[in-house]
């Protein structure tokens, strides 16, 4: 039982090592949990990467004293669990403020994401943590065993049920910095199984063998730092040098609307405040001008008074969209897309030049099945109005991953808000044409003000690392700025002139970076590397197992 657990190596970690070991039941799941809260301060906007330092290796001293229990599978998949669950409810607590903004209505069902939420998606790293104990021994074996496992977990939380691969490990390093380069070579899930070893080895220094020598017990230690250090200097050389800039300039412009607000408003309100940014003076002709996703409420692309307004405005520039519209699927049955579109002087008279109708859908609101969703009406209910009644018939989803070219600007990557979460969209996107940089459109004005929106924006800045392609980004009250093919920062918007009073309006233009040189994982690879570097753990693993 776990009382016998005696740990060795470095004795310095013993006594800690033997009180996480040998902890039972709830109080085994309140610490689990508590390292799991942990490990959320490693993400955006902290970056904190020791936490997952000291977190990972609590777990596996606590899985070691699992493995000492009768029924072990049961311990070591509790243990998983609570530490996931710790986990999801602190880095994506925002996803409660959507049920405070009118909590007459909503806050009946906040326990739906501070608690069915983090414990439905702990049960997955519960799962694979209770597949890592079938190999699991009290040799450095371990380390390998649990990052191969933890990863695997990432990427099947990645594509089980469509796919929720937020705050995966890869995305603790701050984009555009060294180490985050790795993701240009195999993509964010291979950075996130290095990134897992390389925070977990140091827990390989103690274990429960009666054996002398810390030899054995260093290496994976040595290996991470080994690894860490040639992931740094590499990555480093390759942002040794600025981005140059191409002479296309682009606009970034956000109205700013709280969603409390825009729940209520009709389009004119909206629309006024973009058609006053338009009217900037150092705005020129040739610029392309983007707005967020769902820019304006209602159906800006099928109301004659919108589409009016930008013609008169736009003049020589481009605009770049997001808007909700529909389709006559009959003659009873409206069919709603979540689109992008892009639009130019014309646009009362011809429509959109080019068009991009989201395809990766957001569960629980988007998705066109919600009768089919465990909760997915209510969930519905939390979205805007409009959005409201879209959900209840159903979002339809778009084509598919595309690259947009419309022959008067440079051909770019449209991603859609949650679409840019998953790396093969962007890749996939790009394969047949070479596209020069991403657009990104967002509402963050669901997330709040804290964790949320910069978790959002980090995340989104791993798609310009995994295919060197520049990104511009426009999300509402959320982070909208340019970044280079290394994922760094070249400009963010700043506070726009005087905007109606509890709006928080952003304007920026600058041009957009060159694209970095084609990556491994965009133009070789893609996700092969991450399976090759598996087999290669599960070798590992086998080569300094012991009973």
């Amino acid at each position: 039982m776990s009382e016998a657990v005696r740990s060795h190596g470095f004795t310095a970690l013993g006594p800690l090592h033997e009180s996480l070991a040998r902890m039972k039941g709830w109080p085994a799941a309140g610490a689990a949990a508590l390292l799991g809260a942990l490990a959320a301060f490693a993400f955006a906007p902290f970056h904190f990467s020791a936490a997952l330092a000291v977190s990972l290796p609590g777990l596996i001293w606590m899985i070691d004293g699992a493995r000492a229990h009768k029924r072990w599978g049961r311990a070591v998949a509790f243990r998983g669990w609570a530490f996931g669950s710790g986990f999801f409810l602190v880095s994506m607590h925002w996803t409660a403020l959507p049920f405070l903004v009118n909590p007459e209505q909503h806050l009946v069902f906040i326990w739906l994401p501070l608690i069915v939420l983090p414990a439905g998606m702990g049960l997955i790293w519960g799962a694979f943590m209770a597949m890592a104990g079938a190999f699991w021994s009290a040799s450095p074996s371990r380390i390998f065993v649990f990052a191969l496992f933890f990863s695997i977990a990432e990427w099947t939380r990645g594509h089980l049920f469509g796919g929720f691969p937020w705050n995966l490990p890869g995305t603790t390093w701050i984009p555009g910095g060294a180490f985050s380069q790795a993701a240009s070579l195999g993509g964010v899930y291979w950075l996130t199984l290095l990134t897992v070893f390389v925070m977990s080895a140091p827990a390989a220094l103690v274990d429960t063998r009666d054996a002398r020598g810390l030899g054995l017990r260093l290496s994976p230690a040595f290996g991470a730092v080994v690894l860490l250090a040639i992931g740094w200097a590499w990555g480093a050389e390759r942002i040794a040098a600025p981005s140059p800039l191409t002479d296309q300039p682009v606009v970034i412009m956000d109205a700013g609307v709280p969603q409390s607000e825009w729940d209520r408003l009709e389009s004119a309100p909206v629309l006024n405040e973009y058609v006053r940014m338009l009217t900037y003076p150092d705005s020129k002709p040739g610029d392309i001008v983007v707005w967020p996703e769902g820019a304006v409420p209602g159906f800006l692309l099928q109301e004659a008074e919108g589409l009016d307004a930008i013609s008169s405005y736009i003049g020589e520039r481009t605009l770049i969209v997001g808007a909700t519209r529909y389709e006559w699927f009959t003659e009873d049955t409206p069919v709603y897309y979540n689109s992008l579109a892009v639009l130019d002087g014309n646009a009362n008279q011809t429509g959109p030049v080019s068009l991009y109708d989201k395809h990766r859908l957001v569960p629980f609101g988007e998705l066109a099945a919600v009768d089919f969703i465990p909760f997915g009406r209510q969930f519905a209910s939390f979205l805007p109005p409009t959005t409201q009644r879209l959900a209840a018939s159903g979002f339809r989803p778009g084509g598919g991953p595309t690259a947009i070219d419309t022959g008067t600007m440079p051909p770019f990557v449209a991603l859609i808000c949650y679409e840019g979460l998953f790396p093969e969209i962007t890749r996939q996107a790009n394969l047949t044409d070479r596209a020069q940089w991403i657009v990104l459109i967002s509402n963050d004005a669901w997330f709040g003000g804290g964790m949320g929106p910069a978790q959002h924006y980090a995340q989104n800045r791993y798609r310009a690392i995994e295919t060197g392609l520049p990104l511009v980004r426009a999300a509402n009250r959320g982070a909208s700025g340019i970044v280079d093919g290394y994922g760094r920062e070249t400009m963010r918007t700043l506070p726009a002139e005087t905007a109606p009073e509890g709006w928080s309006a952003t304007y920026g233009r600058d041009r957009i970076p060159e694209p970095a040189p084609p990556t491994v994982f965009q133009t070789r690879f893609g996700a092969v590397l991450f399976w090759f570097s598996l087999c290669i753990f599960a070798i590992l693993a086998f080569v300094s197992w012991r009973r």
